[in-house]
């Protein structure tokens, strides 16, 4: 029995005169929020966070929200981030006077507890201290977050069947900051009540991933010291999509993890903006009588309108971010609110009908029974918690490379046993992206880059739900000073970078030093040195390609299924990003994909395997393949299903202006048409997808246009019967809304608006589903077919340009003038070309003696530094250009690249770093530099196992690719030559005669 006494309700309730209490206090009191008037509080609050700052210093304009929030029926904000030596008494009265609490989270960007890497130090718990300070003032302050999603997720690809199914599993890394999170909740906790304030609750607002249900929550409620415990949990949730269901969106799972929980649970944002309109249906659900007993209420995402399109309200039309100071990516941060129809309605009717009465607290106190969760065990490859283990003290930062080790020597090494893996450590640092919320990353703003903060708003990149890691990018072995072990086995998944091409010239070789200098895996030339002579129009070669692809991918001994493969063209790519941006890219977009096709297409029962008997649910289609993506469909006619049965882009409708998708030539249109030249996944799923158009060429004779029609029609097939599918399907409700959808020209099914289609002849067995999906919005591959003028080459520290630049296009509907976080977090730009420590690295060697003249390079350049081609309407900084359609770029872009003016330094350089057996050793233990175990540095691989250095591939090409005037390679400094270990020619020539 919870059975509290009245002194002791006192006490949770704090020294407040509850009698005249002009606010009542919110306190948590078992698993429940209650008022100091002992009724039970449910939370209908906004995410609202105007300005990156602190929102809550506007008088007037918290007066004018406030009002238009008791329009709504709000009762709660949250706010992200505050500035804790503002005065704020304006505003906390402005909405307690219309009744209206406020959840604050207490970190900021510098003082977030970081995910793999994370640190509680003093002057992390300072800093939230003093939000705490400034806000406990108020009494319609009901409660404080230490942390908003810490912990993140992996993603990983299953197959079965027809079926490619994702997993969402915790990883290691995120997993081991749960500890930090619950100190952080500890720590707080005691200054609170060492300050005699009333026991405002804390808690955390957790991403909402599988692979934490139910062991993140039950982490941080379990114990038997309160002290350590959280006052609350609450989750973001993005599932309950459109028409969806308490079953079909996954509530009903999570109500089951939530029954018998013993503190408040409540969900922290919720609202998914896709399908429109937003329907708010989840809010049903969360105050009815399927979650009401057990859930404490909801924060719908967002008040303002901004670039995310979340908006429930406006402050008025677009601006120029440069002429007006109160607009953030073009979007006035200030005014009277003006209601975002229908989004605002269909929330304020959901919520007018919802009012939950709950349990008085005299009731609930004398009756309930309360017993805090088992603490939850740590588990082989996910989440290695030991939740019984002692939390780190202050001051400590987890040791991520002790943690690793404990955690894959046995499955119950613990990230939680972190007092004895963590180090002494100070304040964090590091960058705070608000989900789905346009937040200026602080590194703009920092004196290096002050007149960019002056003059132009710069928008920063929203962190996706679930940040999203591979086993690609597991770290490598240290060395020990060992000798490699004869036989040594990887074991992790290998990066196969795979370039059709069948002779070499100086374009291929622009590609090729493009994915030296980033330390991209050696590349795999197909089809290199043969001879093609069929009677289409390119004699045979592109189709050529298919087959040499599949060939390679369907060879075991040099694949592996799980591995990742990317298959790029030979004669017109350029590697921008290193492969660690690429892959991250690749998992952060195939999981915006999934959770996509789960809200339109819905779930389906999964036969169990093995010795499980319980059927689950999963969704019904998911993608693990990206291509890229273009703006016309080519050359398939437009009524193929290629072209007239595909799904819409992703980005904003209105994204070029009121002309989007309406122009005829192209430039103004969407890129929502597969482009065959870029494509990434897992073999097993790539190899089924050319396996396919292996037979299409061959069966069917339809190769003779090339291998672009041949993809397109692959995917276009895919599509036309996902959604015919769907259609035929539909429950009456959802007929209805589709007819009014296509009456009223606002459908989302592309088969809408096509009166003329090529029906697909269905053949009974044939597969048409390969989990195929594009990337929209050029975050990896950035196409150039009418889209050459969405692309400026931006240097992020010179913002005397950016003026010009907006100028030059005026559809612009945000400035994307701030370097994306994951390329802030990476090592330099030089570094890749030589990864580890190359104070280390002897300038004198066998292979590239050391030269002034040729391997002069500054001594340290910044991604800020870099010019970087950037798409200014994603926006994006794509991690590699695929220069198709006009050509001209192929030479006038090629010295804007930022390694252009060292790519001979650069080359060198690669050929130059170790092939020790440090190479062997960390090849094997997988690693983000040593992708396979064949080795090679500054040559190529053949499909026939051959190797072929840079001086066989690219001799002559050199005025070309570096353009530096310094001659020919292996020769600027007179002849000599030198091989490798495969006794091939590197440095020279073959005929030491030949001038």
């Amino acid at each position: 029995m919870l059975g509290l006494a009245v002194s002791q309700l006192l006490a949770v309730f704090g020294a407040v005169d509850l009698a005249i209490a002009v606010t009542p206090i919110i306190s948590a009191v078992g698993s429940k929020f209650f008022t100091s008037n002992g009724d039970q509080f449910y939370i209908k609050g906004i995410a609202y966070q105007l300005i990156p700052n602190d929102p809550l210093i506007d008088v007037d304009q918290c007066k004018r929200d406030a009002k238009q929030m008791q329009d709504l029926g709000a009762n709660t904000i949250r706010v992200y981030h505050v500035d804790p030596t503002a005065d704020h008494k304006g505003c906390m009265d402005a909405f307690a006077d219309v009744g209206i609490y406020l959840f604050v989270d207490l970190d900021d960007f510098p003082t977030q507890i970081q995910p793999t890497t994370p640190s509680w130090s003093p002057s992390q718990l300072a800093a939230f201290s003093a939000v705490l300070d400034e806000f406990q003032k108020y009494d319609n302050t009901a409660g404080v977050f230490v942390g908003n999603e810490v912990l993140t997720t992996g993603s990983t690809m299953t197959y079965h069947g027809d079926q490619e199914h994702r997993t969402d599993q915790l990883t290691a890394e995120t997993s081991g900051a749960a500890p930090y999170v619950k100190a952080a909740v500890r720590d707080i906790k005691a200054y609170r009540d060492s300050k005699n304030y009333r026991k405002i609750p804390i808690g955390y607002s957790a991403a909402d991933v599988p692979g934490l249900r139910p062991m993140l929550q039950n982490y941080l409620a379990c114990g038997d010291k309160d002290a350590e415990r959280a006052d609350f949990y609450s989750l973001n949730v993005y599932e309950w999509c459109g028409e969806s269901s308490y079953d079909g969106s996954g509530y009903s799972q999570l109500e089951k993890n939530a029954t018998g929980y013993n503190v408040p649970i409540f969900v922290s944002e919720t609202g998914c903006r896709e399908p429109r309109p937003r329907l708010f249906g989840d809010q049903a659900s969360i105050f009815g009588q399927d979650m009401s007993g057990t859930w404490s209420g909801a924060i719908v995402y967002e008040w303002i309108q901004e670039a995310n399109d979340y908006g429930l309200i406006s402050y008025g039309s677009m601006v120029n971010p440069n002429v007006s100071t109160d607009a953030l990516d073009g979007y006035p941060r200030s005014g009277t609110p003006t209601t975002v129809s229908p989004d605002y309605g269909n929330l304020k009717s959901q919520w007018a009908t919802l009012s939950p009465s709950g349990v008085k607290l005299s009731i609930y106190s004398a009756s309930a029974s309360i017993t805090p969760p088992a603490c939850p065990t740590s588990t082989e490859g996910g989440w290695i918690v030991n939740g019984n283990a002692p939390l780190p003290s202050l001051g400590q930062t987890l040791d991520s490379a002790a943690t690793a080790s404990s955690a894959a020597s046995s499955p119950t090494g613990s990230a939680a046993q972190a007092s004895a893996s963590a180090t002494g450590g100070g304040a964090t640092t590091g960058n705070k992206e608000i989900t789905r919320m346009v937040i200026p990353t602080r590194s703009t703003f920092g004196a290096a880059h002050s007149s960019l903060a002056s003059s132009v708003v710069p928008y920063a990149p929203p962190r996706l739900h679930n940040e999203v890691e591979s086993p690609l990018l597991a770290p490598a072995t240290k060395d020990d000073n060992s000798t490699a072990p004869m036989g040594l086995q990887k074991t992790n998944p290998s990066f196969h970078l795979l370039v059709p091409a069948t002779e070499s010239n100086s374009n291929l070789c622009k590609t090729l030093l493009s994915s030296f200098v980033l330390a991209y895996p050696p590349p795999t030339l197909i089809n290199y040195g043969k001879k093609f002579d069929g009677d289409s129009w390119d004699k045979g070669t592109h189709t050529g390609k298919i087959r040499g692809v599949y060939d390679y991918l369907s060879n075991k001994d040099k694949v592996a299924d799980d591995d990742m493969v990317l298959v790029i063209d030979g004669y017109d790519i350029w590697f921008q990003l290193p492969p660690v941006i690429m892959i991250k890219r690749y998992h952060q977009l195939v999981h915006e994909a999934n959770v996509r096709l789960r809200r339109r297409y819905g779930t389906e029962p999964k036969e169990p395997e093995g010795a499980e008997t319980r059927t689950e649910v999963a969704a019904k289609y998911s993608q693990s393949v990206v291509f890229g993506a273009d703006k016309l469909c080519w050359p398939n006619s437009a009524d193929d299903p290629a072209c007239a049965a595909i799904p819409y882009s992703t980005l904003p409708k209105d994204a070029y202006g009121p002309l989007t998708d309406t122009d005829s030539e192209g430039f103004l249109n969407r890129p929502r048409f597969l482009n065959s030249g870029t494509v990434m996944g897992p073999v097993k799923d790539v190899r089924a997808i050319y396996e396919a158009a292996v037979r299409k060429v061959e069966e069917e004779n339809r190769g003779t246009i090339g291998d672009q029609f041949v993809f397109a029609e692959i995917f276009g097939e895919q599509e036309y019967q996902r959604e015919t599918q769907r259609q035929s399907t539909q429950g009456a409700g959802g007929r209805w809304y589709e007819w009014l959808s296509n009456a009223l020209g606002a459908s989302d099914s592309p088969l809408a608006a096509n009166q003329t289609i090529q029906n697909m002849t269905v053949v009974p067995g044939r597969r048409y589903e390969f989990g195929i999906g594009l990337d929209y919005e050029s975050k990896m591959f950035q196409t150039m077919t009418h889209s050459a003028n969405d692309v400026e080459f931006i240097t992020y520290n010179d913002s005397a340009l950016f003026p010009s630049i907006i100028e030059k296009h005026p559809n612009l509907k945000q400035t994307p003038f701030a370097l994306p976080v994951d390329i802030q977090k990476a090592h330099g730009p030089f570094w890749y070309s030589s990864p580890g420590n190359h104070s280390l690295e002897p300038k004198d060697s066998l292979l590239l003696p050391h030269s002034d003249y040729l391997d002069d390079l500054p001594e340290r350049i910044d991604w800020y530094d870099a010019p970087l081609a950037t798409n200014l309407y994603s926006p994006s900084v794509p991690t590699l250009l695929h220069i198709n359609g006009d050509k001209a770029p192929l030479n006038d872009w090629w010295p804007s690249m930022w390694y252009h003016p060292y790519g001979r330094a650069l080359v060198r350089r690669y050929i130059r770093s170790t092939q020790t057996r440090k190479a062997a050793q960390a090849a094997a233990a997988g690693g983000q530099t040593w992708w396979d175990m064949r080795g090679g540095r500054g040559g190529v691989w053949t499909d026939n196992a051959e190797w072929k250095s840079w001086n066989e591939v690219c001799k002559g090409t050199e005025e070309e690719v570096f353009g530096d005037g310094k001659g020919r390679w292996g020769k600027e400094e007179g002849s000599h030559k030198v091989t490798n270990f495969f006794g091939t020619v590197i440095i020279g020539d073959e005929d030491e005669d030949e001038g």
